[in-house]
């Protein structure tokens, strides 16, 4: 059995019907308007509730559990679906270890209405508790596939007309001076050695964000919303549209 913890999340997936939820957990005291809408999202799903004195480290008082559910889709049927895009977004972690950095990036990639993530097989974080509260609920509506070969599935992209930048700090090119092509693959390394040679020799061009401090790197979380919303801003005009306002919380 799985568990979700924290108010965005917990909502999220009690709107996510595919979800088989065991229960909603609740800490005893929580009292308001966003508690009751818990409640009453559990109930219209037949969901059980309980109360608990013991309260989950960073849960807000909330919790359910859930039948394992898997968040991975399937890269064959994600590479078919982005066949059909006249502009789209792809993002590829490469290595990226940290739970709380992937949480954040699903984060931004919903905002930014990336249409699938890649991570490897091997070597990279997997979703677990700490990733999903990260996101907030964001994992909900974004599609995260596993590959075996990123070299390779890059390749297979390249067939469908995208174009692969890659993020790295010795680069030459400023990303906020690049005309981007209208499908876009973004790769982002590991955040000690960043992105792994092989995988590097398989992008078209390498952009980098200016820094003006004295330190010279910044968290792979902050850089992928840099360059997302920068990416977006230009392509993908009528997703653009639709979002008069971007918000901004903790």
């Amino acid at each position: 059995m799985e568990r979700i913890i924290g108010v965005n999340p917990v909502t999220e997936a009690l709107l996510n019907k595919e979800k088989n939820i065991e229960k909603l957990e609740l800490y005893n005291g929580l009292k308001g308007e966003t508690v009751q809408k818990l409640k009453e999202l559990a109930s219209k799903r037949n969901i059980k509730i309980f109360y608990t004195n013991k309260k989950i480290d960073n849960s807000q008082g909330v919790a359910v559990y859930i039948s394992n559910f898997d968040y991975y889709k399937d890269f064959d049927e994600a590479y078919e679906e982005l066949a059909s895009k006249d502009k789209s977004v792809v993002l590829i972690l490469d290595e990226i270890q940290d739970p709380r950095n992937f949480g954040a990036i699903i984060r931004s990639a919903e905002v930014f209405k990336v249409d699938l993530i890649l991570i490897p097989e091997r070597n990279s974080v997997r979703i677990n508790e700490t990733v999903v509260k990260t996101s907030t609920g964001a994992i909900e509506y974004v599609n995260i596939s596993k590959v075996t070969n990123l070299s390779d599935t890059i390749n297979k992209l390249k067939k469908l007309d995208y174009w692969v930048y890659g993020a790295a700090g010795e680069a030459s090119i400023n990303y906020n001076e690049e005309d981007y092509p209208n499908k876009i693959v973004l790769v982002l390394g590991n955040e000690g050695s960043g992105i792994r040679k092989k995988v590097r020799e398989h992008c078209d061009k390498l952009i980098k964000i200016p820094m003006f401090g004295q330190i010279n790197s910044l968290n792979v979380s902050v850089a992928s919303g840099i360059l997302l919303s920068r990416i977006v801003s230009e392509l993908l005009t009528t997703k653009v549209e639709s979002l008069s306002l971007i918000h901004i919380s903790e």
